[in-house]
């Protein structure tokens, strides 16, 4: 005979709140940790579902909550579980993105266009959303917009149309439940679909952003847009299901909380290794990196990047390495070397 839902409750609250030091250290003081565990355990209280996936997936959803310092009880709007595959997922609420951006010095604003708005836009360096809602309106939604906007930078501008909102939803392991946001065309479906538009402006977003903004999106846009399941690991950054990612790494003074938890001797900055470990003179490295691994820590190395000389220097420095490597269409060095230029220009002009 099975344990009854409130012993199993018991039993995850004993295996979750020793960890209360370690999810304390991800969250880095940004949300005090005894109010962090205790929205996980209503979380579960609430969805005991959730304690039919895979114990590890729990605690991965759990830290994944704390490198993002977002609440998870689903009444905040911040963030929830939900089971997938087996597995528990942290989802982004509606409101999550709007905190994260706040983080970064952003102000993330968003809504769905419906069918009689008078509405435009334009992208671009001149780029502007203007949105009159029509008062009252409850007619179809069209599409959403969001926009993140800072005194030192002009506004980034996101829109997507519905048919790119169906197809998000469509992906969406949270869409499946009854009682998603996806399914509720009153209030759920709406926040959900500028929750999306909100996702799309980390394309935009400065490399100086807050972290926690960049992996956010990641693990947003593999879940909700390519089925995956994703989670976040204080030293490694954000890792997803069958495949090496390409995500920002939290770093702290102490040992990571997942160290603690699960020892590991190759954090994701290890990673780098193989790329800079060279000869000055010829560029050639010691052991020839695969095109995933080089790629994975040039983003790292990307995000963690102050000085605009050095990071253009490291580039140029490792050109005969680049060679070597056997790239593939999935990783290739032409978007990786892009993305070096960005952050290159950027740093240059924020400076």
């Amino acid at each position: 005979m099975g344990l009854s839902v409130a012993s199993e409750i018991t039993i995850f609250e004993n295996t979750l709140m020793p960890l209360a030091p370690r999810f304390e250290q991800a969250l880095a003081g940004a949300v005090p940790v005894e109010r962090l565990m205790r929205s996980i355990m209503i979380s579960v209280e609430r969805n005991p579902k959730l304690l039919e996936a895979n114990r590890q997936s729990l605690l991965n959803a759990s830290m994944s909550a704390a490198c993002l310092a977002l609440e998870v009880d689903g009444i905040t709007g911040q963030a929830f579980f939900v089971p997938f595959k087996g597995q528990a997922q942290l989802i982004i609420g509606y409101k999550g993105m709007n905190t994260l951006g706040a983080r970064s010095g952003f102000t993330i604003q968003g809504e769905v266009v419906r069918e009689g708005d008078t509405f435009d836009y334009e992208l671009g360096d001149k780029g502007f959303v203007r949105h009159k809602p029509k008062l009252g309106n409850r007619a179809p939604i069209i599409g959403a917009w969001a926009t993140a906007s800072s005194n030192s930078r002009p506004s980034i501008i996101s829109v997507i149309g519905i048919d790119d909102i169906m197809a998000i939803k469509a992906k969406s392991p949270g869409a499946r439940r009854d009682d998603s946001p996806w399914n509720d065309p009153h209030i759920g479906f709406p926040a959900m679909a500028s929750k999306s538009a909100k996702r799309r402006l980390s394309r935009a977003m400065p490399l100086n952003a807050d972290p926690r903004f960049h992996l956010a999106a990641a693990m947003e846009e593999a879940v909700e847009e390519r089925g995956k399941t994703a989670w976040i690991e204080p030293n490694r950054g954000l890792q997803i299901e069958g495949e090496i990612a390409d995500g920002p790494v939290i770093r702290h003074e102490q040992r990571s909380a997942q160290e603690l938890i699960s020892p590991r001797t190759a954090p994701a900055v290890d990673a780098a290794a193989p790329a800079l470990d060279h000869d000055p003179e010829t560029g050639a490295a010691d052991e020839i990196p695969s095109a995933a691994e080089y790629v994975t820590s040039w983003n790292t190395i990307i995000l963690g990047a102050t000085n605009a000389d050095l990071l253009a220097k490291t580039w140029s420095d490792q050109i005969e390495l680049r060679k070597l490597i056997a790239w593939t269409e999935e990783h290739d060095w032409r978007p990786l070397q892009a993305r070096v230029r960005k952050a290159v220009e950027s740093m240059r002009t924020d400076a």
